[in-house]
């Protein structure tokens, strides 16, 4: 071992760390941190690491732990739930993408196998970063943040396809291809039968000892990982389907828990050998990431936008979808280090990438935390252009809307709201601008119209005016454009006289409403702890009877949220 490898170690850390605060201030990705601390200890710094070799070899288990856990949280139920939507959109999106990324490296001067790299590169996006920055804004859950997670799923899928594909590109003759698809095809099942009939019982006789269980997985994964390589593929290939075999144990959460602090410390060293890689050489190279960032960036919007359309999605979830999915992957920096690795491509090309990545994941940062308000004046602009949104489709613009109670925005407070009204028979229109509640909506018969309602002429065409109920129940962390309080101002300027229902999260901004002329404030946590402390004193009866009412109740019940 070199004598200087502690030392090397724990200076990568420690670099990664001050640039993990510096990160944290600019809320930039923790990616970005770890790749700039190997710019500042490596040979495009200050060349404090000496052994940059060793560090890249041990950064290589940083690479299977995260692959091995990518694997783990790949539900491959939830990504056949996905459907039609993700994989058409995700499938399209790859492809397209990464023709337009081999199209601009070849205008650059790339050709062969760089040109393939580089169209590669361009095709995945970040699923560390989107779920970060969806997660933080409460987007998850919306009709966007959905589409945007079947698409990274079905993403992962097409990776597994590039990773086996990729150590016999050199030779791309059919009988070596068919040899190298049938060997994958033999590992992933020769992994998923052991995952079936063997491991089952292995780790349900040690499920009491937890430490046993890790290195147990562990184990799994080192030995499909050796598998891979005697077959000819990546270690990386065999993580991820070692992840995938045994994804769907109820012991893979506890694995993924245990496993990502060491994860972690590798994935550090990992991100930050790249760093190390980075070349500050020619201008060519700054000139094709930046290319590179331009495709990603903006290309995304020319595969899924027409294609949402088509499936008879809005231009807001086609644009905001766009919006999400424009960064380089971490799945890309792999694919480039396997390539480096198996000398398909040089530094520069690695650099390449890895500068696209910074770029795109910092912009990325600032074009999510601006989506909403771009997706709204996009969607408007083309709506003025003559382009039709196709979710609005079969509503004329001349007609005119109404209810004796108007729903704006039907959540999960609406969609338990919206069957007790019809139960009632209470005369109701429900405004929302997801396609998939609004078809649920129209195949229940319920009267609805697709609309923003952070919009005047979106209220003014449900026919507020008119309306003697307003209700707003979806809370301010899932409204985009507008608050609950903006909402209840501008309601209340279109109609004086209706009766405005509308929700809030903390007591002061209620005192607010009631003070702007709200006739009635929600405040679900107040609601939710009145009806527990009246089951714990016991107001409502004993627990055990209101279990039974409520198993009761909730036997029959459907609502609309999707």
């Amino acid at each position: 071992m070199h004598p200087h490898l502690l030392h090397d170690i724990g200076l990568c850390v420690i670099a990664a760390t001050v640039m993990a605060y510096v990160a944290r201030v600019a809320r930039q990705p923790l990616i970005l941190a770890y790749i700039g601390a190997g710019l500042i200890v490596g040979p495009p710094g200050f060349q404090w690491v000496r052994d940059q070799e060793t560090i890249a070899q041990i950064s290589e288990l940083g690479l299977a732990f995260l692959l091995f856990i990518v694997g783990l949280e790949i539900d491959l139920k939830h990504l056949a739930k996905s459907g039609k939507v993700a994989t058409v959109v995700g499938t399209v999106q790859v492809v397209v993408c990464a023709a337009m990324g081999w199209g601009v490296a070849r205008a650059l001067g790339y050709h062969g196998l760089p040109a393939v790299y580089l169209g590669a590169a361009t095709a995945f996006s970040s699923t560390m970063i989107v779920v970060k920055l969806l997660s933080d804004r409460s987007e998850l859950d919306t009709t966007s943040g959905r589409i945007v997670l079947g698409v990274l799923l079905v993403q992962d899928v097409l990776a597994i396809v590039v990773l086996a594909v990729q150590p016999n590109i050199t030779h791309p003759e059919f009988g070596i291809l068919a040899i190298a698809t049938v060997k994958g095809l033999g590992l992933a099942a020769g992994a998923l039968l052991v995952s079936r009939f063997v491991l089952p019982g292995l780790f349900r006789s040690v499920a009491k000892f937890p430490e046993i269980v890790l290195v147990s997985a562990i184990s799994w994964c080192f030995l499909v990982s050796y598998a891979a390589q005697r077959a000819g593929f990546s270690v990386a290939m065999g993580a991820l389907i070692a992840g995938v075999s045994i994804s769907a144990f109820p012991y893979s959460l506890d694995v993924v828990a245990k496993i990502r602090s060491l994860r972690d410390f590798f994935v550090t060293l990992f991100f930050v050998s790249l760093g190390m890689q980075i070349t500050s050489g020619s201008r060519s190279v700054y000139i094709a990431a930046a290319a590179l960032s331009a495709v990603v960036v903006f290309g995304r919007f020319i595969p899924i936008m027409p294609t949402l359309r088509v499936l008879r999605y809005g231009h807001r979830v086609g644009i905001l979808t766009s919006i999400a999915l424009g960064q380089v992957s971490e799945f890309s920096l792999v694919i480039v280090s396997l390539g480096l690795a198996f000398g398909h491509i040089d530094r520069d090309l690695s650099s390449v990438v890895t500068l696209a990545l910074v770029a795109t994941s910092t912009l990325s940062t600032y074009f999510i935390q601006a989506s909403q308000p771009f997706a709204r004046g996009v969607a408007h602009f083309l709506e003025r252009c003559g382009l039709r949104d196709p979710a609005a489709a079969g509503e004329l613009n001349t007609q005119r809307h109404g209810g004796k109670v108007i729903l704006l925005g039907c959540h999960r407070v609406g969609s338990s709201l919206i069957p007790m009204l019809i139960e009632k028979r209470t005369e109701i229109l429900v405004v929302d601008f997801s396609p998939e509640i609004l078809d649920t909506l129209r195949r229940q018969h319920i009267p609805c119209m697709y609309g923003d309602i952070s919009r005047a002429d979106t209220l003014e065409h449900a026919g507020i005016a008119e309306a003697e109920v307003l209700i707003s129940t979806v809370s301010d962390d899932f409204l985009r454009g507008i608050s609950n309080f903006a909402l209840l101002r501008q309601l209340r300027r279109m109609n004086p006289t209706a009766k405005i229902i509308v929700s809030a999260e903390r007591l002061e901004t209620a005192r607010s409403m009631y003070a702007a002329g709200a006739d009635f404030v929600l405040l679900p946590r107040l609601e939710a702890a009145t009806r527990v402390a009246q089951l714990v004193t016991g107001d409502e009866g004993t627990i055990a009877a209101a279990r039974e009412k409520e198993i009761e109740w909730l036997r029959d019940r459907q609502e609309t949220h999707v």
